[in-house]
């Protein structure tokens, strides 16, 4: 569980730094505005962005296999259930170092 847990927190920080990396290429390119400008996929280009992550690196799953998958659609469903809870250990991961931070400093 803890393993699991630090897996998603680590793979998010890999992916932030990623995210960061492909925005300032984009900026530069001029692209960026455009792509966050279409209406239904602009808002949601973190989840694409997660999702071509998980199935480039093919991390998807971490060992637990059809647990993770979603709506039973096979490794897509498990490739998509990894973007999307890698995504919500983002916000995990930074209270974490916050409290870590905190603790710390007292």
């Amino acid at each position: 569980m803890m393993a699991t847990i630090l897996t998603l927190m680590i793979t998010a920080m890999i992916f932030q730094g990623v995210m960061a990396v492909i925005d300032s290429v984009l900026d530069m390119v001029g692209v960026n505005s455009m792509i966050k400008g279409i209406p239904v996929i602009g808002g949601h280009m973190q989840l694409v962005w997660a999702y071509l992550f998980v199935m480039i690196s093919e991390i998807g799953g971490w060992g637990y296999g059809a647990s993770m998958e979603v709506l039973q659609m096979g490794d897509f469903g498990v490739d998509l259930a990894s973007a999307m809870a890698m995504l919500a250990f983002i916000s995990v991961k930074d209270a974490a170092i916050k409290a870590l931070g905190q603790g710390f400093a007292r």
